[in-house]
């Protein structure tokens, strides 16, 4: 009599550990990732542009947020803060610069959107 109460016990473990799996395990891999794209403006006042792009480089290259992508946006932007966003967007492939004009376009091709009329 003890064998079977060790035996159901242990195959009761078993199943709840499945069970486990299944329900916290495997739904997380289901789950359909959104894509996350970060729009940043490039503005001229901006004194801090070398320590934001170290930020995002970290954010971007860590995968520590969800975030799959960043567009820079200069408006008015100096010529130094240009070649600085253009080194960044060289050393990192998920940047990429825009300006104010094509910035439907891009975000239409990144996120695969259709205009319907």
């Amino acid at each position: 009599m003890d064998a079977a109460v060790i035996i159901s016990a242990a195959v009761m473990i078993v199943i709840a550990g499945i069970e486990f799996g299944c329900l916290f395990i495997c739904s997380r891999l289901r789950m359909k990732k959104v894509p996350v794209i970060a729009v940043m403006p490039v503005l001229p006042e901006d004194d801090q542009l070398h320590q934001k792009l170290v930020y995002m480089e970290n954010v971007l290259t860590r995968k520590a947020h969800e975030i799959d992508g960043l567009l820079l946006i200069p408006i008015n932007a100096q010529d130094d803060q240009l070649t600085l966003c253009s080194d960044f967007c060289k050393t990192v492939p998920a940047a990429s610069i825009s300006d104010i004009e094509s910035l439907e376009k891009k975000l239409s091709e990144m996120f695969a959107f259709h205009n319907e009329i």
